[in-house]
């Protein structure tokens, strides 16, 4: 029992009573008006109430139970209905589990836009299906958004009141993709040429430290320290997982020389790294170098990262340096970028 004052000012007495349906018994909430602004009166008026109220869920049983002994069946009680989880409050909850990925909350934020589900536990997998098949026709697009929806309802199964995330019977496609080539020195010559600032310098940082198009023009003065450049790559931010990369003396001078403009590497010059618009420039810059996708591989930014891994085979450098210099977790992944063929050549000299 609770009493509370409300409207104008009348005492309110609210209780929970059980009522009876054949077999079945169901809580139920009863707010009662007493009308009385002393609160002595409303006392002893509670009273009263919480006696017949406990009086009439005592009945309410006792009939229940004669009606199942007569039936030959149970007392069926009532459950209190559990608060539904919203598609739109979903990230927000995740968020508290685990962290949530760039990529992954834009990926989700879509869903919600268009998805056209309100609660999480109104999702069957074949919703799920189509929506996928519906929204992202590219195979890597598909797997990566898949994946991501996967993640978010996984840690929200006891949320939502789900069994399973409808996500996850859902097989990834397959990826039918060129292998991606690494750029000749010759190559690396012409872009840096033909690219405009700051291009010409997101160019030569990324052929010598290897970084990804957006973690070179995302990174910050900061997070750089004598002769090394301590990051967290966008990719793995997730997994909070920094690499750290030293200096190469011409990459030094390069730094050295560029003027400062806030806390970005290359805040001289305005630029969006998120924006599409911004990202297609170096496409241009390739074609103006006359470098194309051949028979060996496709060519875009992330080449100079296959660039980096393979001159570091190339001179030696240990494969576990090179794994932590690039962020990646295994000998496997970092196999991938590297077209190490100096080291290949070796096969010439073996005694006869």
């Amino acid at each position: 029992m609770a009493l509370r004052r409300r409207g104008k000012g009348f005492y309110h007495a609210y209780f929970v009573r059980w009522e009876r349906s054949g077999t079945s018994l169901r809580k139920r909430q009863v707010e009662v008006c007493l009308y009385t602004h002393d609160k002595d009166v409303a006392r002893k008026l509670e009273t009263e109430l919480m006696q017949k109220a406990r009086t009439a869920s005592l009945e309410a049983r006792a009939g229940a139970k004669i009606e199942a002994l007569l039936n030959g069946t149970d007392v069926q009680r009532g459950t209190k209905a559990k608060r539904r989880l919203k598609v739109s409050d979903a990230l927000e909850r995740a968020s508290r589990y685990a962290a949530v990925g760039e990529s992954a909350q834009k990926v989700w934020r879509r869903f919600v836009r268009e998805s056209g589900f309100t609660y999480m536990d109104e999702i069957r997998p074949e919703d799920a299906l189509a929506y996928l098949e519906k929204r992202y026709s590219g195979e890597k697009v598909y797997n990566n958004a898949r994946c991501a929806l996967n993640g978010i309802f996984k840690l929200l199964l006891v949320d939502a009141g789900l069994a399973e995330s409808p996500f996850d019977r859902i097989h990834a496609r397959r990826v039918h993709s060129a292998c991606q080539r690494p750029f000749t020195r010759e190559e690396y010559e012409r872009i840096r040429a033909a690219a405009p600032s700051p291009w010409k310098e997101a160019v030569q940082i990324a052929w010598h430290t290897g970084m990804r198009e957006k973690d070179v023009f995302t990174l910050r003065w900061s997070e750089i320290t004598g002769d090394r450049i301590q990051k967290t790559p966008a990719k793995t931010a997730r997994f909070k997982r920094a690499v750290v990369i030293f200096i190469h003396p011409h990459l030094q001078a390069l730094l050295d020389g560029l003027p400062r403009e806030g806390d970005r590497v290359l805040g001289a010059w305005p630029y969006k790294p998120n924006d599409a618009r911004f990202r297609s420039v170096f496409g241009q810059i390739l074609k103006q170098a006359g470098i194309a996708t051949d028979e060996t591989g496709i060519v875009n930014f992330n080449s100079f990262r296959n660039s980096f891994i393979s001159r570091c085979d190339a001179a030696g450098i240990p494969r576990h340096a090179v794994r932590g210099t690039v962020g990646h977790v295994s000998d496997e992944i970092t196999d991938l970028y590297s077209h190490d063929e100096t080291s290949a050549r070796l096969i010439q000299t073996l005694p006869d």
